[in-house]
């Protein structure tokens, strides 16, 4: 397995969870609907926004090497039950992929949304990922086919999948 271990990021975190996602996002652009750019002009504001969310940093000795989160579809869409979460802004250091970082960031994810009574933990991948794909496949994910095009803010699109994680109880 890993020697990595996963910390839950509080408010005052705000800063390493700027410094994780924007190294993401350099390291593996075509993963994520965001931008390095547009993510490169947030402000303290909006990263303290964002870390009101469940997020969670994997460390290896002192080096970051891992970050997922997790956003609860009700606040973003008012159509979603206040039971659907969503997997976001999953990633793992180039140098760490397939050490079992990514197993110990899903279970702290999955975890944590247990906690707050979600019923359906879901997330998209994008076409072409095959790695990701798999990865989520293994934990136990299940295709839902929805399919849909995510279209970035700096015009660019790409086509992607949802998977879903039943976390009703008897249901894994």
């Amino acid at each position: 397995m890993t020697d990595a271990i996963v910390r839950r990021l509080q408010a005052a975190d705000w800063t390493m969870l700027r410094d994780v996602r924007l190294a993401a996002l350099a390291s593996g652009p075509e993963a994520f609907g965001s931008t390095l750019a547009r993510e490169l002009a947030f402000g303290e504001p909006d990263w303290r926004r964002r870390i009101d969310s469940p997020s969670f940093v994997a460390w290896r000795d002192d080096e970051p090497v891992g970050l997922a989160g997790a956003v609860n579809r009700s606040e973003v869409d008012r159509q979603s039950s206040p039971g659907d979460w969503e997997l976001v802004s999953m990633w793992v250091s180039p140098d760490a992929r397939g050490s079992g970082v990514a197993d110990l960031l899903a279970a702290a994810v999955v975890d944590a949304v247990k906690a707050e009574q979600a019923e359906r933990l879901t997330l998209w991948v994008a076409d072409g990922n095959a790695r990701a794909r798999a990865f989520y496949l293994r934990v136990g994910f299940q295709p839902t086919g929805a399919r849909q095009v995510f279209r970035r803010h700096d015009g660019t699109s790409f086509a992607e999948e949802e998977l879903a994680y039943d976390l009703l109880p008897d249901s894994n």
